[in-house]
Formats: C-alpha cells, sequence, structure tokens
C-alpha cells in the first residue's frame, strides 16, 4: 500500500506499532497520517495521482480533514453533499483562526429561492435550475426582474467575494465544476461525489428538449427531435451531420444555459444530447478513445447502450431500450494543488470517472484484519446475520413484514431497548405505511418498539445512530440491472447478468464486481456502521449478502436464529387471549377472532406456553390465560443466539 511501512499490514497497525498498543486513538492516528500524507505527496510532486482515503466510517475522517486543511500552507475545498455533514465541518473550523467561508448555494443564501418573495419566484428558479442553468447564470440574466436583485446583489452573489479570500472553503461536490473552487486548492472530498456531475433525460424530456432547441435555431437544417434522428442514422446525410457539429460544438462547453431560461421546454445541455445522437453507433469523436475506458461493439448489443465522448468532455450514455439519456460532466481538477477522497467503502473505478482523472491511489487505512479487531476489540461490535437469503428490499415486491416484525420485537424484547432500523425506502413505507393484507398484524405495536427507521439512501456521512446501542438492517438494496448497467458504461464497462447467477452468486461479468459491490455490499456496510460508531453496538444484519471483511466479522450466523412465521389462526388466538378472558382450548376457539378448530388451538397455546407467553391452570379441561403474552413477537416465533 503506497505510504505505508512495508513491514506493516496497513497504516493503522503502523501507527500502533509507534505506541505500543492499539486503540481508538491510534486508529484515528493513523487516518489522520493518512490525509496528511495524501496531500503532502501530491503537494511534493505535481505528477502524483489523486488518492482516496479508504476509512472505516467510524474512524474520525470528517474532524481529520478540516483539521489538516487548517493546517495547511496552501489554501482548501472541502466538498461533501449533506449539509448537516457541511455544518459539522464548520463548526469543527471554529477551532481554528484561519478564515472559513461556507460556498453559497441557492437553498440557503438566495431569499428568491428560500420563497421569501413568494412560492411562484421560488417555483420559477427551480424550474429553471431543474432544466440546467447555474445558479449565477440565473442572477445576470433575471437580475432586472429578480427581487432579490433589486437593492444590490443578492447575497448569493455577494458571497462569493470571500470565498475566492478565504483559507478554507466548504461546499458540496458539485462545487468542484468550478474553476474559482478548485484551482490552487487543495480540494477534499468527504464521501463520493456521486452523481453530482451528471444530467438524465427521460423518453419525454429529451425529446422535447432537443425540439425546442432545434426549432429556436434559424441556422440549423432540421427543427425537431424526429428530424435529428433521420440525419443521425442515415449515412447519406452526412453534410448534414458536419453542419450540425460546426454550427453546436464549442471546445470551452456546449452546454448553453440560455437554452434553459428562453423555452419552457429548453435545456442547457440540449445541445449536448444532439450532438451525442450523431455519434451514438458511429465513431467516438476523432476516432479517439480514451485509454482507460475499453467500449466497443458489445455495449450496443449485450446492452443496449450507447457511449460517446464529446470535445468539451462531456459523456454522454444512451440508453436504447428506454430512449434516455444520461450526461456527466466531470470537474477540471487539474489546476488544483491536491484531490483527496475520504470513502468508508470506495471503488476506484467509480472515483476516477467522476472525478475525471486519469488514475487515482486508494490507500487503505486498516486491512481486514485490524478492520476486525478494532471494530470488534476496540470500539466493541458484535455482529449477527440473521438468515443466509439476500432479501432484496430495493422495489419493496419481496418484504416479509411477518418475519421482519418478529425479529425487530424479539430484538428489542432481547436488549431490552428501542433498535434503530434501516431498510430500503420501498421496505419501509411497505413495513410502516401501508395497511397489511393480513388481519391480526399490528403495525403500530412495532413503531412503538422502534427508535427511528432510516433507509439506504440518507445514509452517506449520517450521524442520526451514533451511540444507538442496538440495530437492524433489514433487507438489502439493489438498484435493478438498468441502472446498474448505466453506471458501468459511464466507466467503461458493460455490465451484463449473468442468467446463471443469483443472489449471493449474482454476477454481471466485471472481474470483482465493483459495480454491484457499491450498490449494494457497501451500503449494507455504511448502514450497519451507522449504529454506534464510537461506541458499542449489537446489530442484527436481516441479509445474506455482506463485505467479505464484515462477514468474517460476524458472531453468529444465521443457524444461530429461528424465525418461524405465525399464521392467521395464530395470530387470531393471541388477539383473543389478549383481549378477552382466560378460556378452555374449546371456548378460546369458538371466539370470534380465532378461525381455527378445537385441536389447533390447544396445540398453539402448548406452543406459547413452552415460550412462556402463556400459562394453565391444573383444571380440567385446563384454563389457558396470557402470562407476558403482550410483550410476544404478534407475527413470528423467533428464536435468538444467545451473546453472553
Amino acid at each position: 500500500m503506497a505510504g505505508a511501512d512495508p513491514d506493516d499490514c496497513c497504516r493503522g497497525a503502523h501507527a500502533a506499532a509507534q505506541r505500543d498498543e492499539f486503540t481508538q486513538a491510534t486508529v484515528w492516528d493513523a487516518c489522520s497520517a493518512g490525509i496528511r500524507d495524501a496531500i503532502e505527496s501530491q503537494l511534493d510532486d505535481e505528477q502524483a495521482s489523486p488518492v482516496i482515503i479508504d476509512g472505516l466510517p467510524t474512524i474520525g475522517k470528517t474532524r481529520h480533514a478540516t483539521d489538516i486543511a487548517f493546517h495547511l500552507d496552501v489554501p482548501a475545498a472541502i466538498l461533501t453533499h449533506r449539509y448537516e455533514t457541511r455544518d459539522e465541518h464548520l463548526e469543527l473550523a471554529a477551532e481554528h483562526q484561519k478564515a472559513v467561508v461556507e460556498i453559497p448555494t441557492l437553498d440557503r443564501d438566495c431569499p428568491t429561492r428560500r420563497g421569501d418573495h413568494g412560492s411562484g419566484w421560488a417555483e420559477r428558479i427551480n424550474d429553471y435550475r431543474s432544466r440546467g442553468a447555474s445558479p449565477t447564470y440565473l442572477h445576470y440574466y433575471l437580475q432586472d426582474a429578480l427581487p432579490c436583485m433589486q437593492d444590490g446583489d443578492c447575497p448569493y452573489l455577494a458571497r462569493w467575494d470571500a470565498v475566492e479570500e478565504a483559507d478554507v472553503v466548504i461546499g458540496g461536490p458539485a462545487h468542484a465544476a468550478l474553476d474559482r473552487v478548485v484551482d490552487g486548492r487543495v480540494v477534499i472530498f468527504d464521501e463520493d461525489p456521486g452523481t453530482a456531475y451528471r444530467t438524465e433525460f427521460d423518453a419525454n424530456q429529451l425529446t422535447a428538449a432537443i425540439s425546442s432547441f432545434l426549432s429556436a435555431s434559424d441556422s440549423l437544417p432540421i427543427d425537431n427531435y424526429l428530424g435529428l434522428l433521420a440525419v443521425a442514422t442515415n449515412e447519406s446525410m452526412a453534410d448534414i451531420q458536419e453542419t450540425i457539429r460546426d454550427e453546436l460544438a464549442d471546445t470551452e462547453s456546449i452546454a448553453r444555459p440560455a437554452a434553459a431560461v428562453n423555452d419552457d421546454d429548453g435545456h442547457a445541455e440540449a445541445s449536448t444530447a444532439i450532438l451525442a445522437h450523431l455519434e451514438f453507433g458511429g465513431p467516438i469523436v476523432d476516432d479517439a478513445v480514451p485509454d482507460t475506458y475499453d467500449w466497443d461493439d458489445r455495449l450496443r448489443e449485450r446492452a443496449e447502450l450507447d457511449y460517446v465522448e464529446l470535445e468539451d468532455g462531456a459523456q454522454v450514455v444512451y440508453d436504447h431500450a428506454e430512449s434516455r439519456v444520461f450526461i456527466r460532466r466531470p470537474p477540471d481538477l487539474t489546476a488544483a494543488r491536491a484531490v483527496v477522497g475520504l470513502d468508508g467503502t470506495p471503488v476506484e473505478e467509480l472515483w476516477r470517472g467522476r472525478l475525471g482523472v486519469d488514475d487515482i491511489e486508494s490507500w487503505r487505512i486498516l486491512c481486514d484484519d485490524c478492520r476486525a479487531r478494532y471494530l470488534r476489540d476496540v470500539i466493541g461490535y458484535t455482529f449477527v446475520q440473521t438468515t443466509s437469503h439476500v432479501k432484496p428490499y430495493s422495489s419493496g415486491e419481496y418484504v416479509n413484514r411477518r418475519a421482519d416484525f418478529g425479529l425487530i420485537e424479539a430484538v428489542a424484547n432481547r436488549h431490552e431497548t428501542a433498535p434503530g432500523v434501516i431498510t430500503t425506502k420501498s421496505a419501509a413505507e411497505r413495513l410502516f405505511g401501508e395497511s397489511p393484507s393480513e388481519p391480526f398484524i399490528d403495525i403500530q405495536r412495532v413503531t412503538d418498539r422502534i427508535a427511528d427507521v432510516k433507509h439506504y439512501g440518507a445514509l452517506r456521512s449520517s450521524n442520526d445512530f451514533t451511540g444507538k446501542e442496538v440495530g437492524i438492517v433489514l433487507g438489502s438494496p439493489h438498484p435493478g440491472d438498468r441502472p446498474l448497467q448505466i453506471t458501468a458504461a459511464l466507466e467503461g464497462y458493460t455490465a451484463v447478468r449473468d442468467d446463471e447467477g443469483k443472489g449471493t452468486d449474482l454476477d454481471y461479468g466485471i472481474p470483482d464486481r465493483p459495480f454491484l459491490r457499491h450498490y449494494r455490499e457497501h451500503k449494507i456496510a455504511q448502514a450497519v456502521l451507522r449504529f454506534g460508531r464510537t461506541t458499542a453496538a449489537t446489530v442484527y444484519i436481516h441479509t445474506g449478502v455482506l463485505p467479505e471483511w464484515l462477514a468474517e466479522m460476524v458472531t453468529a450466523g444465521p443457524e444461530t436464529v429461528m424465525i418461524d412465521e405465525r399464521s392467521e389462526g395464530q395470530r387470531g388466538v393471541i388477539r383473543a387471549l389478549l383481549d378477552e378472558a382466560p378460556g378452555t382450548a374449546a371456548e378460546i376457539a369458538k371466539r370470534e377472532r380465532v378461525s381455527i378448530g378445537e385441536k389447533q388451538t390447544r396445540d398453539w397455546l402448548k406452543r406459547l406456553r413452552s415460550e412462556g407467553y402463556v400459562s394453565r391452570d391444573d383444571s380440567q379441561p385446563y384454563t389457558w390465560a396470557a402470562d407476558g403474552l403482550a410483550d410476544a413477537p404478534h407475527t413470528a416465533r423467533v428464536r435468538l443466539p444467545d451473546l453472553g
């Protein structure tokens, strides 16, 4: 690993060796040193590659990045998605003397966008932004009409002078696209920039935006989307194709912000989509394919996708199956003094493509063995895997309310506390938002036992479950084949599902499965480590797909867990005993809520007694009564392992 002592297994072990102890402090020191070394390696050598710090979510990357940024002799920019994390950086910055400025955003700094001048203006600004117009462009283009520009510059514009003068600036990953933010600075990305540089058109938006642009351009020989398709797919119209290229090509940037505000259907990237259509199915621009990519005819043949990189650096994928276009404009970081990414579960292929760099190094703070030592022995995590099944919960279709509710109640009972729950957004809605289709399933009963519910998509850098000692992760995320294929195509890969591989063996024909890991295993790891973080936590993981390094840390596996779902008749008996008086098996079987016969009722009462939730007297026939039944998981019988 770059930057580490070759005699040590990782930076964490090296730091521990210096102090002769392996503690949280030594691991945090290793993380801090890793960030600092990554920056210094690039400051000392302009040819050095950007670096990703591969550090678990529990080792203080955010704090270290802030501290280091304020001790540099050069200005720095810290960029992160969540306002919550930006505020954390700003709070940490208060401990230092250098000037720090939050990069202005419309959400926080523009009175018009905030709605101070009425919802109509706010919606108008939102509409222009959704069509690709930049905040600065909008303020100057509409300066005579914008309410926030009537008494001088809008606070959004006014704050930019302070940004350019500040020692440290804090903003979002989208700000990396601005030269005045990154030029001459050390740029630190706190977590993967994700889709910050990506624009998507669905079929309707694509048709409307292109037709709007063409109809408004008198110098172009076509005036709608169908005309463009006819020209782009007809070799005899090569002269018209060249006319369109010559008219639209702009090596500075093909994007045209005026298109976003001059027509209701306009979009700043309409011209980019037009030029891309001329190239789809033909050669890459200038017949040159970048060395880091490996596109060939397989992309269209096997995945029904096309890719092109245009002269201004825009990367475009066209989805033939759904007539969608994806445009990505990676930032130009060539003038940055250094570039460092912080990520608990990095995928180099994604970082390289999203930042638009030819090469990137990944420095691991802890090797797999030291991760286990740190998480289990130092922090005090206990991981229980409750199933060997994948539990694909992204769509919500495969959610099992009876098993999931049973698990939640059993965990709450075992630990005598309300656990936090993390699942997919669709699963959360299915479990807690939709009325059950089966009788005798009580959602309120379960939600009363939960501290809070979060979904995978809102977890990056989230601290909501910090200090929470018990957590449950329900099901695995997976966006579906198409989003994964498009992500892979942007990075130069043709991803096609292997029909023979399903579940834990799912494969898309790419070595090491980087994109599947990113969307599935890595998100599970991020979710698991949202609990506790710097304090001990027990996390129940209800899916069979874990990163290998995390799977090796599991204290108790699926073989130690039993989840036996209760039938409608069984739940009816529980409800009848809770809501009505004790009775004999015959009496209980006749109650309105009970749909099973006397023998089944008696057998079921015996099972509840063996579970410790029902008692009986010595009379003949026995009289059965609830005895702690109110605490029994009502949708499933659950056996959890004894964790000591």
